[in-house]
């Protein structure tokens, strides 16, 4: 089992009229990001940061990039 590390930091975006919570955690040294919507998880492909801050940078940039082309979860198209 590789080393995990517990410490996390959380944060809350509402973009669009919709809100998301942002999970970084830590395993090998690098900060992982989960992005959730309604409690769902989001699959995306971001890459493993350095530090929390550039985890959620990008975890921001991936929701507005989602909700702005219309192809998000919680978006039906006609």
């Amino acid at each position: 089992m590789d080393e995990l590390d517990l410490a996390k930091r959380d944060m809350t975006v509402v973009y669009s009229e919709r809100t998301f919570a942002l999970r970084a955690y830590r395993q090998r040294g690098e900060r992982h990001g989960v992005i959730f919507e309604n409690r769902t998880p989001l699959g995306h492909w971001l890459t493993p940061a350095a530090d929390p801050m550039k985890c959620f940078a990008a975890a921001v940039a991936f929701i507005a990039a989602m909700v702005d082309s219309s192809v998000g979860p919680s978006t039906t198209r006609a």
